[in-house]
């Protein structure tokens, strides 16, 4: 009959500490990832020898891949009743051989606290009411922590900016030329399909005024004599939305079409002067690469969702403060976003 062996380990590795682990949760959307960045900053200095691991969506995954190497694991969910049910329970019994010290929980829904505050001696998460304040603000709060930098924030690689840079000169754009993206599309549309017609004129600026501030920009460069282009970087199966803006512009749109990349997309947005765009994911990346924004908003709060960055890195023109806000973001025009463009290619 075999005998099976056991190890038996050495006091000294019995009575070593296990490394700290420290769960942290945030389902959403790219935006909604950035925007919980300080808050990850602080809980990294704090914690200085802990291991992370995120909750997230594949989204949140490819946003925040690389923003840490103490980030370790990532799980994976989504809010699909009733799978939901199934996952929470493989997850709930991953999550307890994992022994996390701390859960940090960057959302307001209740469901998040009701299946994983039983999990950790030490639950933190935001009140389901939503407090004054910007969210990442109120994220940074419930760590109580203090990062060097207290904004948004991204990394990008060397090489995803060399990609993004030669990509715009094989569109034949000069380095010294000033940049403006447009960012005219949404996550989560499905332009023609999209169903919430009601919340799209929230979401979308029209084509028209797209093509038409393309336009200004080009006119006024040549009459200051500038050397600028207004681009685009569109997805292929964006091209029903976008196409129609770059012919309606008559040539004042460069196009950029690349294979998906999102290293070499964030290359991109940080070679940018200046983004122009709703309030989406890429308005929020852009942020946090250190470009300018000058954001369109309707139907949300720009204190509790606009760029997290210093004052001066970002323009926010709301519908709300004009003559005709029931229209949505089509009561802004473009001379007044063409205005705030230029009031930020001159604070650089």
């Amino acid at each position: 009959m075999a005998v099976l062996e056991t190890q038996v380990l050495p006091e000294y590795l019995k009575a070593m500490p296990k490394k700290e682990k420290i769960l942290v949760v945030r389902v959403g959307l790219g935006g909604d990832l950035v925007m919980i960045t300080p808050a990850l900053r602080a809980l990294l200095v704090t914690f200085p020898s802990a291991e992370f691991h995120l909750l997230t969506t594949g989204e949140g995954r490819r946003v925040l891949a690389g923003f840490s190497d103490r980030i370790t694991q990532t799980w994976l969910y989504h809010r699909r009743f009733p799978q939901t049910l199934l996952l929470q329970r493989k997850l709930k019994s991953a999550f307890r051989k994992e022994g996390y010290s701390r859960i940090y929980v960057f959302e307001h829904r209740s469901l998040y606290r009701s299946w994983l505050q039983n999990l950790t001696p030490k639950f933190f998460g935001l009140d389901q009411q939503p407090n004054e304040g910007h969210f990442s603000l109120q994220c940074l709060n419930l760590v109580s922590g203090n990062p060097e930098n207290p904004w948004i924030s991204l990394p990008s690689t060397e090489e995803g900016v060399l990609k993004a840079r030669a990509l715009l000169q094989d569109h034949g754009l000069a380095p010294t030329t000033k940049l403006v993206g447009l960012h005219p599309t949404f996550s989560g549309s499905s332009f023609s399909l999209f169903k919430d017609r009601k919340g799209e004129k929230h979401r979308t600026w029209p084509r028209e005024h797209f093509a038409t501030l393309a336009k200004l920009l080009q006119e006024q460069a040549e009459a200051s004599g500038t050397d600028l282009a207004v681009v685009i970087d569109a997805l292929p199966e964006e091209s029903p939305f976008i196409d129609p803006i770059v012919a309606a512009s008559d040539g004042s749109i460069v196009l950029i079409t690349s294979p998906p990349n999102f290293q070499r997309y964030k290359g991109y947005l940080k070679t940018l002067d200046v983004l122009v765009s709703p309030n989406t994911g890429p308005m929020h990346f852009a942020a946090a690469l250190g470009t300018n924004v000058v954001g369109l908003f309707s139907g949300w709060s720009v204190e509790d969702c606009g760029p997290y960055v210093p004052a001066e890195k970002f323009e926010v023109l709301e519908a709300g403060k004009t003559a005709n806000p029931e229209l949505g973001l089509a009561a802004i025009k473009p001379q007044q976003v063409a205005e705030a463009v230029w009031r930020s290619l001159k604070s650089d």
